[in-house]
């Protein structure tokens, strides 16, 4: 017998469906679902031309049979593209006669091997994506205990400090008393010498007056008595010390906790709200339709022609050019200030580097990407994308792993029309401009839709373009729709209306380019303009 040949891709033997054939089964036939060895594939294609043979592992399952429900003795076996449905012949016939009829079964094999795709995404991307999550929580976990550890030791020095203050308030009280005693004391022993001297002075009168009441004459008697009598001696006063009183001080819980110190997180508790001031403006190449700063008085900004530019000050120094939809937050800056940037002719994220070097980070198939945001919190990157008039955000790693896509809503409507601007608060929700819906819509960093805003019941326009987030968990937002209702809104971390920031007479013309700097001012740029505006609204506690 001929030695068989087993493929290196093998996993099993699986031998020939010829019964007098004990072969590997190379091949399989998708018409007949057979596996044949390569001597009887060549012999079943001449008894059975047009029949359909592929390698074994691209092998199509035969359809499971399953009976219709209408049609109990009719097996399902079509599928009605326009209804997207399978169904029997005779539900085909009867009730779908104009509509597009497909294969069943390469409907079926073709979801199956989508099936199979998504288990092997969800192996190769998802699960490790998750586990390096795990690992970094892990490592973010064991580096929040080591910072509490600090503040720890800081409340531990701080009490012992204020400790020592006390106990050097009692040691120099402490030696006041110990001078007040002393003086006290000495003075005392003054006195009671005092008194005793002038007992030893009585008990002599004593022995005086009965040595002369014995021996002396009535004149002289007379005479000693009216001389030395006890009236005309001088008893010392009564000593009367005075003694120190500890006046007791309030002990005021706050004012000890604001020695003290608090406990703070270190973002929201720093600042508060205070009136807007214009800082300045800044004199840009183009248009500004979207922002994104970097350190300092440096940005990125992108005009209508596609060009992204770095700015420092109003001096131009890097540029790149990409295709993309210039109303949209096609750009967005990583925590290590790289740029990401989206282009919707070749469906791809770019990552570019400090040095300029310009790199494909992610491929979007057959979904065009739009808006994209940087998370200052994990460093995800959340790309607003869409196909045929589907629109969705997908969540990747730093890396470009796709973590999550987020579409539907819990009853599988669309969650937007459309995705021009994103951002991200201090809780993780997601804030997305849909200028089609004339609304914000925010979801959770799971996907939950929250709420949506639709404006200020002043303004009979709303047409939300730039959106960002600040330390205090605010949303600003701009309505950029004309002079009569351009504005920046300030929303709290659950959408409601907190102010205008820029009322329609403050705020210039059509802004549709918000961000905050490190310096935690907003800056406001705008279409067919090439002013962006910087201003102040926040000031340290």
């Amino acid at each position: 017998m001929d030695e068989l040949h087993v493929p290196d891709t093998a996993q099993h033997y699986i031998e020939c469906d010829i019964k007098s054939c004990r072969n590997f089964s190379e091949f399989y036939c998708n018409t007949c679902h057979q596996g044949f060895c390569g001597h009887c594939k060549q012999r079943h294609l001449v008894k059975n031309k047009g029949h359909e043979i592929v390698l074994y592992q691209e092998k199509k399952r035969k359809l499971p049979s399953e009976k219709c429900m209408t049609h109990p003795t009719q097996d399902i076996d079509i599928y009605c593209d326009d209804c997207q449905n399978p169904i029997c012949s005779t539900c085909f016939t009867q009730h779908h006669g104009d509509h597009e009829k497909c294969d069943l079964e390469n409907i079926y094999n073709e979801i199956l091997q989508q099936c199979q795709r998504e288990i092997t995404e969800i192996w190769k991307k998802a699960i490790p994506g998750a586990k390096n999550n795990v690992k970094s929580i892990l490592e973010k976990r064991d580096n929040v205990k080591k910072e509490i550890a600090k503040v720890r030791f800081s409340m531990k020095k701080r009490a012992d400090e204020m400790k020592d203050i006390v106990d050097n308030i009692l040691t120099d009280n402490n030696k006041i008393l110990d001078e007040i005693e002393n003086s006290v004391l000495n003075i005392m022993v003054e006195h009671q010498k005092e008194i005793e001297d002038y007992i030893k002075y009585l008990e002599k009168m004593i022995v005086d007056y009965e040595s002369k009441m014995s021996s002396i004459n009535p004149t002289e008697l007379i005479k000693f008595h009216l001389d030395i009598s006890l009236a005309t001696v001088k008893m010392p006063n009564k000593a009367k010390p005075e003694l120190p009183i500890f006046t007791v001080g309030t002990l005021n819980k706050k004012e000890i906790s604001k020695q003290f110190g608090g406990i703070e997180l270190e973002s929201s508790a720093k600042f508060q709200l205070s009136s807007v001031t214009k800082e300045s403006e800044i004199a840009i190449q183009g248009h500004a339709y979207h922002l994104s700063p970097l350190a300092l008085d440096k940005f990125w900004a992108s005009d209508v022609s596609g060009y992204l530019i770095q700015y420092e000050g109003n001096v131009s120094s890097n540029n790149i050019h990409i295709s993309s939809r210039y109303f949209q937050g096609n750009h967005s800056v990583t925590t290590q200030g790289e740029l990401l940037c989206t282009d919707n002719s070749a469906n791809t994220v770019y990552r570019v580097t400090n040095d300029m070097s310009i790199n494909k980070l992610i491929e979007t198939g057959k979904w065009i990407p739009g808006a994209i945001y940087s998370s200052l919190i994990n460093e995800h990157i959340l790309v607003g994308m869409e196909k045929n008039k589907f629109m969705r955000i997908t969540r990747y790693s730093r890396e470009g792993k796709k973590l999550q896509d987020i579409q539907w809503d819990d009853k599988g409507q669309n969650l937007y029309q459309s995705i021009y601007y994103l951002t991200e608060n201090i809780n993780c929700d997601i804030w997305t401009s849909d200028l089609d819906a004339a609304k914000v819509v925010v979801v959770t960093a799971t996907g939950e839709y929250r709420f949506s805003y639709s404006g200020h019941h002043s303004q009979s326009g709303f047409h939300p373009y730039g959106i960002c987030a600040n330390v205090l968990g605010h949303v600003l937002v701009c309505n950029g729709f004309s002079k009569n209702y351009s504005s920046v809104h300030l929303l709290d971390i659950n959408g409601q209306f907190l102010s205008f920031l820029l009322t329609p007479d403050r705020c210039p013309r059509n802004p549709c380019a918000l961000c905050i700097d490190d310096q935690h001012n907003f800056w406001v740029g705008r279409r067919n303009n090439s002013t962006v505006s910087v201003f102040k609204y926040l000031h340290k506690t």
